[in-house]
């Protein structure tokens, strides 16, 4: 184990899925990966420590030397220096926002490059995470802030859609043609983050939990220290929770790095995490999707197909071993 050292190095990361081809509007299907089915079994759930909520905090276009060096975000680089980071981890390598936070759930870009609408890339495919846990009997919910009514699909003030990746999957939204359905399933779970103290005081939160601040509070328009200042009053409200404490994670990452370099801050926080940690392992976005699909006790990258056993589980950054996949 060691400290943070004062320069960060950027690391190359591991292959991997490949994006489809580039696709600018309409109806966009999965075509680099297999889709889930009926028939598609979830892997079966393991015995093991992981028994909490994985909660993902993804702030924005922020470096790991602008925030966990220097003195610009002093609660997020404390965050830093007593838990684990990953000093591998890249994003993507595919820009702008939006194909890195479908990325994220999906373990590909479905041919996005850009920040289109929903409207203009709905994605009709079952290959993403949370099909994945309600095969498996687990629970998710997205919490937006500045979104205002649940499952919104247009930009609102400081809620920008393209920082919600769940909103882009048809079977989420539900879609006649072209018209967006807005169906329960959606308006159940992508809400407003203003939802999110009252589901921690009642005990009542998600296995799965995506949190997007809006566009101040994640460092997009507003600065790192009003950033900070956000994590630093809202992180405590998670780590005070039974669904964090009793062998819950939280990871807390960007979408890009600095003017899409590559190279945002990758934090992990959990009971079962290591202490005073930083990982030189080479790590990206792929990696952390399996991470959560492996304590979430789903099956490995739908995209990976033949080549899943290829993306590395970010095992390091734990004390207690991940489940098998």
């Amino acid at each position: 184990m060691r400290k943070i050292p004062g320069t960060l190095a950027i690391a190359l990361t591991a292959t991997a899925c490949s994006s489809s081809s580039p696709t600018t509007s309409g109806n966009i299907a999965g075509r680099a990966c297999r889709e889930l089915t009926a028939e598609t079994p979830a892997q079966s759930a393991v015995e093991s420590k992981f028994q909490g909520s994985v909660f993902t905090l993804v702030i924005e276009n922020k470096s790991r030397a602008q925030l966990l060096e220097g003195t610009q975000a002093p609660y997020l680089k404390k965050l830093a220096e007593d838990n684990a980071v990953s000093n591998g981890y890249t994003d993507t390598m595919v820009h702008p926002s939006e194909p890195n936070y479908i990325w994220m759930v999906s373990g590909q870009n479905f041919g996005i490059l850009d920040n289109g609408s929903p409207a203009d890339h709905h994605i009709a495919s079952s290959s993403h995470l949370v099909d994945q846990l309600e095969r498996a009997g687990k629970t998710w919910k997205a919490y937006q802030e500045s979104m205002g009514e649940p499952c919104r699909l247009t930009d609102n003030g400081l809620y920008a859609v393209k920082h919600n990746p769940f909103v882009f999957f048809d079977d989420v939204v539900g879609w006649q043609g072209n018209q967006p359905l807005r169906q329960q399933r959606c308006i159940d779970h992508v809400v407003d983050y203003s939802q999110l103290d009252a589901d921690l005081a009642a005990g009542n939160v998600a296995d799965y939990v995506f949190i997007t601040p809006d566009l101040m509070s994640d460092m997009h328009d507003g600065s790192i220290p009003h950033g900070d200042a956000w994590l630093a009053r809202e992180v405590p409200k998670i780590l005070a929770s039974d669904a964090w404490k009793n062998g819950g994670v939280l990871i807390i990452t960007a979408d890009e790095g600095e003017g899409q370099g590559d190279d945002p801050p990758f934090v992990l926080i959990s009971p079962l995490g290591k202490k005073h940690y930083v990982s030189d392992v080479a790590y990206d976005t792929s990696s952390f999707l399996k991470t959560v699909q492996a304590i979430m006790g789903v099956e490995p990258l739908p995209c990976g197909g033949d080549n899943a056993g290829a993306v590395e589980t970010m095992s390091d950054l734990f004390e207690a071993p991940l489940p098998a996949m």
